[in-house]
């Protein structure tokens, strides 16, 4: 096997494991994207070719531009993340009303340790009307976490795109 292979290699196993690890997201997040595979092979090859950062000559994750959902339900606005004593509140601004943003549109957000791959996910965790939610991230005191959310459709058959809130100590 050329270095090239095995780099490829390392490549898939480490983006396959990260989206293993928040598949309940990926595989709703990119149902509407599968046409004869799967949404977790979907979310592959979307996210292959941006999805590392070299760092001396080792492939890691470029968290800040993984991608879990695509659609065109609008992300929330200025989005804002705080965390203090195992709470974590995300609050956003109020954005008018339009086909693909309605205050009925459901918050999701995942919350990824790196560390020792586990996800937490709030989905459907409140209205985007409601302008923040506040969760319970006590699990992960002490932790340096991955932040993304996105919203969807009341009904759930529409999907926005996940956007990365930032890097968070909890």
């Amino acid at each position: 096997m050329t270095s090239n292979q095995t780099s490829s290699n390392n490549r898939l196993g480490l983006l396959s494991s990260f989206l293993s690890d928040i598949s309940d997201f990926v595989n709703e997040g990119f149902k509407k994207m599968v046409k004869h595979n799967s949404p977790v092979n979907a979310a592959l090859s979307y996210n292959y070719d941006h999805a590392f950062i070299e760092s001396d000559g080792i492939s890691v994750l470029n968290y800040p531009k993984m991608v879990y959902s695509i659609g065109d339900v609008e992300p929330p606005e200025s989005p804002k993340i705080e965390c203090l004593d195992g709470l974590m509140e995300l609050s956003w601004f109020d954005m008018p009303q339009s086909k693909f943003c309605q205050y009925a549109d459901r918050a999701s957000v995942l919350i990824y340790d790196p560390v020792e791959h586990q996800c937490v996910a709030f989905q459907n965790m409140c209205s985007r009307s409601d302008l923040s939610v506040l969760l319970d991230v006590s699990t992960l005191i002490g932790t340096l976490v991955h932040c993304y959310v996105c919203f969807a459709s009341a009904d759930g058959k529409k999907q926005g795109n996940s956007l990365y809130l930032g890097l968070v100590q909890v």
